[in-house]
């Protein structure tokens, strides 16, 4: 490196040429670039020294981190799947659910269900069959409600009173239809893995009121199978949104309907 011509002994020299040359500047100007050169040399040594280090340290770091990536695999490599207990069976899909089963009642055609005193009447829901309706004994559609039973006399009438004859012209629909309906049931009625695990199955009957607005009231379980799974389709059935309702002579009216559930567990062949 060529030092600067300001720095040379000739330069300096002149500059004290006739002069004092024991004065202390002198002597400053004329180590001026011996100075330089050791500060310079004094910094080049301390960046070697950090990028060595700094090199060492990022060396170590990589050879941990692939320790223990290789010990991730290794460990991965050995892991394996959980076991089924005997009596079961794992399937890939979501765990809790049970298949609604279609039941087929008498006189459950997608006819009009009968009401009785412009109040609810049952109406299972089921598919086209055979229509016994004429064999169905109409004892049984007697409003039992004695507070409010039309026989009495001194209760205000409020319109014309529909009788046991008569039938509901329009009934009440899921919105989205059946099957929209089906997968409703199966996505809020939860076979929980506990009444799995007891092996708890069954059928039970659901029966609840639509109301001209199409929300469901009176929701009661008419037929009932074990404890657990009657909470859960109580609690499926509470989460239904409003029905579209069913109608008699232009006018919509509250319905009784009842839907059959049926639990089953799938248990392992082998």
């Amino acid at each position: 490196m060529n030092e600067s011509p300001l720095l040379s002994r000739e330069w300096n020299d002149l500059v004290f040429e006739n002069r004092n040359k024991q004065y202390g500047a002198y002597v400053l100007r004329k180590e001026t670039g011996k100075r330089y050169r050791r500060v310079g040399m004094i910094f080049l040594g301390v960046f070697l020294v950090l990028a060595v280090i700094a090199g060492v340290l990022g060396y170590f770091v990589y050879k941990k981190v692939q320790e223990i990536s290789t010990e991730i695999n290794e460990e991965v490599k050995h892991l394996e799947p959980v076991k089924t207990r005997d009596g079961f069976e794992r399937k890939n899909i979501s765990v809790g659910r049970r298949a609604v089963k279609v039941a087929t009642t008498p006189g459950g055609r997608n006819t009009a269900p009968i009401i009785v005193d412009r109040r609810t009447v049952t109406a299972p829901i089921g598919i086209d069959g055979p229509d016994d309706s004429k064999q169905i004994d109409r004892s049984e559609l007697v409003d039992q409600d004695i507070h409010h039973n039309a026989d009495q006399p001194d209760l205000p009438v409020e319109g014309p009173q529909l009788t046991a004859t008569e039938v509901v012209e329009e009934m009440p629909q899921f919105p989205g239809g059946y099957k929209a309906m089906v997968k409703f049931l199966d996505d809020n009625i939860v076979y929980s893995g506990a009444a799995q695990r007891l092996q708890l199955d069954g059928t039970c009957e659901v029966a609840f009121v639509v109301q001209p607005d199409g929300s469901i009231t009176d929701i009661e379980l008419t037929k009932k199978t074990q404890p657990m799974l009657d909470r859960a389709v109580m609690t499926g059935i509470k989460r239904m949104p409003k029905w579209k309702p069913g109608k008699h002579k232009g006018k919509v009216s509250p319905v009784r309907v009842t839907i059959p559930i049926t639990f089953v567990l799938f248990k392992d062949k082998g």
